[in-house]
């Protein structure tokens, strides 16, 4: 049993080892009695569920359990490190600062630079396509934004005005990798935790331009134009207001934004966060928007974490590189690493999820409530 907490009361999580093997033995005054309850139907909860997004299907199977091996797994730094302030000369080229001056000297406060590790190179691309094999010169571009001069800043725990410059850091830096030559994709991704694949313990998000379309991307952009093709709406859109019109599966909700559990999440815990105006980049992102964009990333980040103590996660830009496209709709998808792949998974195409969304939501919500009812 793994302990963990709410600020004025405490919980437990505990994987049971009976055929439900349920993670969660919960903790708000009636949650027991509502896992009892719904542990008896527990079979015929588990379902298949299409993804509106993609071709591919999604099981949502509560039996199989969640192990929670990988709760509390993210370590915080102490002390400086690499990406710290006095350690520049040891990185990559300086691309973008935002600096401070404090008593005559000059701070940075977020630093973007050249990969220190980078794979990809800035070279021109050339093809070389032939009927079986086609191939490509290494060309792209691989970018770090350094988010905080503090090694144990947290993106949920940053100021709020820092915050909202970082999220203009991202949109400049998304922006002008887009005008670069031959690119056709854009991303921005975080990982957090050494399970998710993170190997600079400092708080940092990777921008990577690439020469050829991502396949996630485009499996999104073909349901989407052929959902507007036959409605003449966007689909994004319409989830938005069904899932607002439902409320099970809403996370967090503000002027501007919204944070759901997907209808076929992927994996345990699955959030995204969608803006409720319309557009296919990132890079269109309002002045007018972005507080309220940290607000709800925020919400997000800080329930996970008191919820699941604290766990690995990947957060992912999903964009085009350009805006304009009415039936696209970018948004973050935000993904804790709490299960491994097993072969059936790998081998079937099928994600098995072993908490139902509508769950998920549930207890994230009850995380942001009690946390207001803290403050």
């Amino acid at each position: 049993m793994r302990k963990g907490g709410l600020r004025g009361f405490s919980f437990s999580l505990k994987v049971h080892r009976s055929p439900l093997r349920r993670l969660h033995d919960v903790f708000i005054n009636d949650d027991l009695n509502y896992f009892c309850k719904i542990s008896s139907k527990i079979n015929s909860v588990s379902q298949f569920r299409k993804d509106p997004f993609s071709s591919a299907w999604v099981m949502i199977s509560p039996e199989r359990g969640l192990e929670a091996s990988e709760f509390g797994s993210v370590e915080v730094i102490k002390g400086p490190s690499l990406f710290s302030p006095g350690f520049e000369h040891h990185l990559g080229e300086e691309l973008y600062a935002i600096r401070t001056k404090h008593a005559g000297f000059e701070d940075w406060q977020i630093r973007v630079i050249r990969h220190p590790h980078a794979v990809l190179s800035d070279k021109e691309l050339t093809l070389q396509q032939e009927k079986l094999f086609s191939s490509a010169s290494n060309s792209g571009y691989q970018e770090i934004i350094i988010e905080h001069p503090r090694s144990d800043m947290s993106l949920e725990l940053m100021p709020k005005a820092h915050l909202v410059q970082l999220l203009q850091v991202y949109r400049q830096r998304l922006a002008h990798l887009s005008q670069q030559r031959h690119i056709k994709h854009v991303q921005l991704s975080r990982s957090v935790g050494r399970v998710a694949g993170n190997y600079f313990a400092h708080p940092h998000a990777q921008v990577v331009a690439l020469p050829f379309e991502n396949r996630w991307l485009e499996e999104e952009k073909q349901a989407s134009s052929v959902y507007h093709q036959q409605s003449g709406t966007c689909l994004y859109c319409e989830l938005i207001n069904k899932e607002l019109e439902l409320r099970e599966r809403i996370v967090s909700s503000h002027e501007n934004f919204v944070a759901l559990s997907p209808y076929a999440a992927k994996m345990p815990f699955e959030t995204w966060i969608l803006p409720r105006r319309h557009d296919s980049a990132f890079s269109s992102l309002l002045d007018s928007q972005l507080h309220g964009l940290a607000m709800i990333l925020v919400d997000v980040l800080e329930a996970m974490n008191r919820t699941l103590s604290h766990p690995p996660y990947h957060l992912l830009l999903h964009t085009l590189p350009c805006t304009g496209d009415s039936s696209y709709h970018w948004h973050i998808e935000i993904l804790p690493r709490l299960r491994a792949e097993a072969g059936f998974d790998m081998g079937s195409g099928l994600y098995i999820n072993p908490t139902p969304p509508e769950e998920a939501a549930r207890f994230l919500r009850q995380t942001l409530a009690m946390r207001e009812v803290s403050f």
